[in-house]
């Protein structure tokens, strides 16, 4: 890690699967559905969503999100993005923890067919492990000697911890590091 940098990320669930981009790799990651004439650097493939949805951006430094007013819209921490003045682009920018709902309409809908994302500023070593949460009414995470339980958590809890990330999703829980669930 080069020092004074931030790991940059954006962590991204989409149809059960979670894919990470290092946005720290290029300026600028085009956001939406890919087709014959449009490869975006990262592809959501709902239909709920625009060929050119959106796109994030690294302006001196300070990283922003740009919303092309795509199909059903996109939910920025839990609000629909709206246009700027004279229907202009506003740019968002992002701080740790900022989470997307992509295609869900003007409310935060969170179901298989939307895509679910965040910014985060800091990179975990390891893999993605996924577990399957369905029917848990009780969750306990376990993070070495730290433990933090939750009774009838609500869908898209986030449990960061120095050493690992938990994502619970509902029916799954994405955990990296060394992060644990144990469920009832």
């Amino acid at each position: 890690m080069m020092h004074g940098r931030k790991e940059n990320n954006l962590i991204l669930i989409e149809n059960g699967q979670i894919f990470s981009y290092a946005l720290d790799d290029k300026n600028s990651w085009e956001v939406g559905r890919p087709s014959k004439d449009n490869l975006p650097d990262i592809k959501l493939h709902s239909a709920t969503v625009s060929r050119k949805h959106g796109k994030f951006q690294n302006m001196d430094g300070v990283w922003f999100y740009l919303d092309h007013k795509g199909k059903n819209g996109t939910v920025y921490n839990h609000k629909h993005l709206s246009a700027g003045l004279n229907g202009r682009i506003k740019p968002v920018m992002l701080n740790d923890g900022d989470t997307f709902v992509f295609g869900g309409g003007e409310e935060e809908v969170i179901n298989c067919k939307t895509i679910w994302a965040m910014f985060v500023t800091k990179s975990w070593v390891g893999e993605w492990r996924v577990v399957d949460s369905k029917g848990y009414e009780k969750l306990k995470f376990i993070s070495g000697e730290e433990s933090t339980t939750m009774d009838a958590p609500a869908k898209v809890f986030v449990l960061k911890r120095e050493t690992g990330i938990a994502i619970y999703m509902g029916d799954l829980t994405y955990l990296l590091g060394d992060i644990e669930v144990i469920g009832r």
